[in-house]
Order: structure tokens, then C-alpha cells, then sequence
């Protein structure tokens, strides 16, 4: 073959590698980079929801301790029967009392606070108080839907002077609804907090329709600014100057106002076309600027409506992308210079086959720098990983491997693998090892290991069949990535999604799960189950004469009268209302459906002496006995039906005796 032909193959060869490696390399890296960004997007998520529940906990009980008391609720019920001048009244005497908290909650962060009448008509802002008497009806649906359901609601809203997160709760005494009050929360307060508790910087861009729709021209203009990177969308004046010189408790986090800006730049193009979208899910979009990685998020926030109305943008540096985006460029080149070195070897060994020898030397010496490259990747991995032989011994491991494990390399190497970082897994048919001998060709699962100390850790563990230069298994290659704050945030996630607030006792969701298991159990262990429907039978009078507050605390008496009751293996849970179901599980034959409500009815009555005649609670109660052959919803069904039985003797015979008395 010719020079020039060669030249021609060799070029043609270079290429396709070429394509093949950038290729391959950008689907492994798209790969690995999307699903650390949805992983951190749900991360996100989860910060964004867990701060506004805690924020809906605080505000809550500042407002049951502070406005739904007698003083507030009197006050109030006198504006809303008097005339003009009384109101005047009312509504100075009622500014003077909240003056005090007011000027605490503006000194902890919080906006304004906002009376308003049932039909909607502004009466008091503790802010503006010179200005009242204007109907909120077409600017303000959240606050008529407070009047209409009474029921507390809160989320972003764009009133007619302030956008905000609002809190609103109503005001009534018993049986008669006044009206509402509101308490408002800067988002520039919401964005602090959450650069408190997390390593990122936030900020938040509302639509600009929103705001036109309801704000006044002139305080649009004080409190509203443009956006460098979209038409559609404002930054709320206040907020950004709040925010700028914001001390930052994670430095590693803190970005500085004008890198902020010059990502907004940089990401101008791909910006505006997500937001001209208006994307209904979490999106994101990464920088790399010199040797420094940013990540982008937009978490779309939706109105107290459900409307859209703008998106919370998380900044935060990602040492993590530029990693990655490290070990691809390396890989590239590695492969480039690979390439090169087969072309060149090619040619060598056809043109001069005499230097076979030398040729080997030099490619000895590229293996063991080769060899270094990987004991350095290996050694700054971002996982844990140990090589082990197949008599369970570590025969090696790198240096995230000891930090984990808390130990040096040096005592860690030669141990057995179940001395060092041992798991429920160790000695058994489920070892890794043990699974890949017998011909498993990867083994992945979450496993909760044990340091020497006894401390403990949740980690990913990945095993991999590890072969000797014969093609022979000579060990298992295990990588370990701790995730003990992912679960633990999602334990803490599960346990809100499943606890009753006001009882601690489990909701219908999270009674429905366990009764469900627990019958599950019985059908294939056997046994007996019991499942008592109970409803409280004074409620509505308790609520209507007693007030809301007596009505909290007769079901907080009554979730106390059942955990009294029933053993701690039973499940009890607030299905909704004032109504409740337990679920008794039995194997001997002395329990009966007699005993246990007898059971129940004397610990009603020995509750009940602790109150008086008029606040003592009356149950109804209503027993379903199954021997596992009937589905929960049916034995939910035959305890209701025999609850109501015993709810309408009681009423026959209350009226009965209340006969007899005329």
C-alpha cells in the first residue's frame, strides 16, 4: 500500500473513533447530568415545600394565639353590626390593640396584616390603616373564598398594593361567621429563610400580567423592576435590595449579585424561551463559567388560586457538574490520545518491525502512567469503593471508602469485609459476594451498614464481578454511596403525608395503609379481627355552644380516650371529622365484641370525669368481628352501619325519656 493511501486509512480511522467517542460520550454524560439535575430539582422541591409548611405551622399558631380570641372576635362583631361612626370606632380601638404585635411581627420579617368583613370589604390594614372601606371581591378571590368555606387558605397572591405569601384564616364566634384577617409574608423573608437552611441563592420573578391586573400604577412602579432577561416577568424592588447584602450562613453557597446577573446574561437565550413556555414542572439550565459549575432552577409557583403566577429561581454552584464535566474532557482526550497511539503503533509496527522491542518498552511506560491516571480517579471517586476476593478480604479501597467507613486505608486493607462495614446482608444467601459467585452479574440495593464505633449509615451499594488478567472471578468490586439525608428526608416527608395534625393519631391514609397490611397478616397467619367505627355524638353542639376551640378538644379527648383503650400493637386513626376507626387484631377467644366496647365505654366515663357536665362527650360506637374473610372497606362499612344503629337508639331513646319528662 502506498504512503499517501496509508495516510488516507489512517485519517478515515481517527475520525470514526472520533465520532464514536464524542458520541458516546455525550449520551453517557446528557445521561448522568439529567439525573443529577432531577435529583436536585426534587431536592428543591422538597426544601420549597417542607419551609412553607413550617411557615403555615408558625403563622397558624400566632393567629389561635393571637386573633381568634375573644378581645379580636368581640371587636370585630361589633364593626360588622354598627353603622359608619361605630365602625370608625371599633376600628381605631382595634388598631390600637394590635399595634403592639404588629410592630413585633413587622420586626420578625412579616408584611401586613389585613381585616376584612364576610362580603369582602376591607376593614383594617395594620398597615395602610387610613385606608379601608374598598371591596376585595374581583381583587382578592382568596379572600372570599375564606368567607365562603371558612376554612384557613394560604399561598402567593398579588393584592392590590403588595404581592406576598398570605395566611388567611377566619373570624367568627359560634355560629355566626364575622368576616377574615390576613397575614402577609414578604417573599424577599421566604427567600432569607430558605438561604438560611440551604446552600443556594434564590430568587423570585412574578408574572408581569399578575401584577397589572391588581397592583395601582403607582405602586407598581415603586415596588416592581424589570427583569434583564424577559418582558413577561418582574423582580420585586424590595426583595432584590433585601437580598443583595443578605449575610449568607453557608459561604460554599453564597453568589455574589453580579455573578447572578452575568448567569442571567450568559443564560439570556435558553432563559426567555423557558419562560416564554411557562413550564408547568421544574426545569433547569447549567453554566460552566471558567473552572466554576452554576445550576440554574426555575420551580414554577402557582397562585393561592392555583394560577400560574411566576417561578422561584434557585442559584447554586455545582462542584458536582464540574466533576463530571472533568471526567469527560479527560475521558475524551484519553481516548483521542488512545486513538493516536493505535494509528502510530500501526504504522510503526509496519513500517519498522526491528523496534518491536523498543515499542514495548515505551508502551510499559504509557501503561503505568495509564495505571496511575486510574489509581487517581480511583483514590478521588465521589463514592466509596473496595475491592474484595472472593475469601471476603479487602484488598483494596479508596480514600471516600475510609472516610466513610471512618477508619485509615491501612485498617481497613486485609480485613474481611463483615469486620469492617457490616450489614443485615453479611452471612447471608443475600451477601453480594455469595450472589455474584453463583452467577449474578450485578448486585444493587440500599443497605444500612455498621461502622466499628456502632454508628450507623444508609447507603446504595453496587456490586460488580471483578476478573483476574485470565478472564477468571477473582473478587467483587462494591461501590457505596451514602444516602442517609435522602432517606431521612423521605421518612420525614411520609410521616406528614400519614399523622393526623390536631389528634398525632394516623390519618385515613395512613390508617387505611396499616389496617390493610394488618388484615393481610391475619388472612395469612389467621386470628381474629376486630374493627370499631366511632363517631362523636355531641359535636355539632359542642362546636355551636362551646366553640370551635371546645370542639378541637373534644377530638383530642377522644384520640386520647382510644390510645387508652387499646394496646399498642392496634391501629386507631382519625378517618375524618368526628369520626374514628381502630383495628384490634386477637388470637384468643376470650375478646368478644361485649368486652371491648365495655371496655371502651368505662374509660369513656372515667375521661369524662376530668370535665364538666356541660363539655363531657358521648361516642357512639359500632363493632365489626372478622376472621380475615372480608375486604377493610367492607368491615369499614359493617362497623358504620352498626355505629349509626347504636347513634339512633340513643336519639330514640333520649327522646323517649324527654316525653315521659313533658
Amino acid at each position: 500500500m502506498k504512503p499517501q493511501k496509508y495516510i488516507i486509512f489512517y485519517i478515515l480511522f481517527f475520525v470514526l473513533i472520533q465520532a464514536i467517542t464524542i458520541s458516546s460520550l455525550y449520551l453517557f454524560k446528557k445521561q448522568e447530568f439529567n439525573a443529577f439535575i432531577t435529583e436536585r430539582q426534587n431536592e428543591i422541591k422538597g426544601q420549597y415545600s417542607l419551609t412553607t409548611h413550617l411557615y403555615r405551622q408558625r403563622i397558624r399558631m400566632g393567629y389561635e394565639k393571637n386573633f381568634a380570641v375573644p378581645e379580636v372576635l368581640t371587636l370585630m362583631e361589633k364593626a360588622s353590626a354598627g353603622n359608619e361612626g361605630e365602625r370608625n370606632r371599633v376600628r381605631k380601638e382595634l388598631y390600637l390593640k394590635m399595634l403592639p404585635l404588629y410592630q413585633y411581627m413587622l420586626k420578625n420579617s412579616l408584611r401586613q396584616v389585613h381585616f376584612h368583613f364576610a362580603d369582602g370589604t376591607s376593614f383594617l390594614r395594620m398597615h395602610l390603616p387610613e385606608k379601608f372601606g374598598d371591596q376585595l371581591a374581583t381583587i382578592r378571590p382568596s379572600v372570599m373564598q375564606v368567607n365562603s368555606s371558612q376554612k384557613p387558605l394560604d399561598g402567593f397572591e398579588v393584592g392590590r398594593h403588595w404581592q406576598a405569601y398570605r395566611f388567611i384564616f377566619p373570624l367568627g364566634t359560634a355560629g355566626h361567621h364575622l368576616g377574615s384577617v390576613e397575614i402577609s409574608l414578604p417573599f424577599s423573608t421566604f427567600l432569607k429563610d430558605l438561604m438560611n437552611n440551604f446552600s443556594a441563592e434564590y430568587r423570585f420573578i412574578v408574572k408581569k400580567e399578575k401584577v397589572t391586573e391588581n397592583l395601582e400604577m403607582a405602586d407598581l412602579r415603586d415596588h416592581f423592576t424589570d427583569t434583564s432577561f424577559s418582558n413577561d416577568f418582574l423582580y420585586e424592588t424590595g426583595a432584590l435590595e433585601a437580598l443583595k447584602d443578605h449575610f449568607h450562613p453557608h459561604d460554599q453557597g453564597h453568589i455574589s449579585q453580579e455573578i447572578i446577573d452575568k448567569i442571567n446574561q450568559t443564560l439570556k437565550q435558553s432563559l426567555t424561551k423557558q419562560l416564554q413556555t411557562y413550564q408547568t414542572s421544574s426545569s433547569s439550565l447549567p453554566l460552566f463559567l471558567g473552572n466554576k459549575a452554576f445550576l440554574l432552577h426555575l420551580l414554577p409557583i402557582n397562585d393561592i388560586s392555583g394560577e400560574k403566577a411566576g417561578y422561584l429561581m434557585t442559584y447554586e454552584r455545582s462542584p458536582t457538574l464540574m466533576a463530571m464535566q472533568g471526567r469527560y474532557v479527560a475521558g475524551y482526550f484519553l481516548v483521542t490520545a488512545f486513538s493516536f497511539l493505535l494509528i502510530i503503533l500501526h504504522a510503526i509496527y509496519t513500517r519498522k518491525i526491528f523496534h518491536r522491542l523498543l515499542l514495548q518498552q515505551k508502551l510499559q511506560q504509557e501503561l503505568n502512567e495509564s495505571h496511575a491516571d486510574l489509581d487517581q480517579i480511583f483514590n478521588t471517586a465521589a463514592d466509596g469503593m473496595r475491592l474484595l476476593s472472593l475469601d471476603f478480604e479487602i484488598k483494596r479501597a479508596n480514600i471516600t471508602m475510609a472516610n466513610l467507613v471512618q477508619l485509615t486505608l491501612d485498617q481497613m486493607i486485609g480485613k474481611k469485609c463483615y469486620e469492617v462495614f457490616s450489614g443485615p446482608n453479611c452471612h447471608t444467601d443475600n451477601c453480594p459476594l455469595t450472589l455474584i459467585c453463583n452467577g449474578a452479574g450485578r448486585v444493587e440495593n440500599e443497605s444500612e451498614k455498621i461502622r466499628l464505633d456502632g454508628s450507623t449509615t444508609t447507603c446504595l451499594v453496587t456490586a460488580t464481578p471483578f476478573y483476574n488478567s485470565s478472564g477468571e472471578l477473582a473478587g467483587i468490586i462494591e461501590d457505596f454511596r451514602d444516602i442517609s439525608e435522602r432517606k431521612q428526608m423521605e421518612q420525614r416527608l411520609h410521616a406528614l403525608s400519614t399523622t393526623d395534625e390536631l389528634t398525632g393519631l394516623c390519618n385515613r391514609r395512613g390508617f387505611m395503609n396499616m389496617a390493610q397490611q394488618q388484615l393481610d397478616y391475619v388472612k395469612r397467619a389467621g386470628g381474629e379481627i376486630f374493627l370499631i367505627f366511632a363517631d362523636l355524638d355531641n359535636m355539632k353542639w359542642i362546636n355551636d355552644n362551646l366553640g370551635h376551640e371546645a370542639g378541637d378538644k373534644a377530638l383530642v379527648t377522644t384520640a386520647r380516650l382510644l390510645r387508652i383503650a387499646i394496646r399498642d400493637a392496634d391501629i386507631v386513626g382519625r378517618m375524618g371529622g368526628d369520626e374514628f376507626a381502630i383495628l384490634l387484631t386477637s388470637s384468643s377467644s376470650k375478646d368478644s365484641e361485649s368486652i371491648l366496647l365495655n371496655r371502651l365505654e368505662q374509660e369513656l366515663a372515667e375521661i369524662n370525669k376530668e370535665f364538666p357536665p356541660e363539655q363531657r362527650i358521648a361516642i357512639s360506637f359500632g363493632i365489626a368481628h372478622d376472621l380475615g374473610n372480608n375486604s377493610l372497606e367492607e368491615l369499614l362499612m359493617q362497623a358504620d352501619a352498626k355505629m349509626y344503629e347504636v347513634k339512633h337508639k340513643r336519639k330514640a331513646k333520649a327522646a323517649a325519656k324527654l316525653g315521659e319528662q313533658r
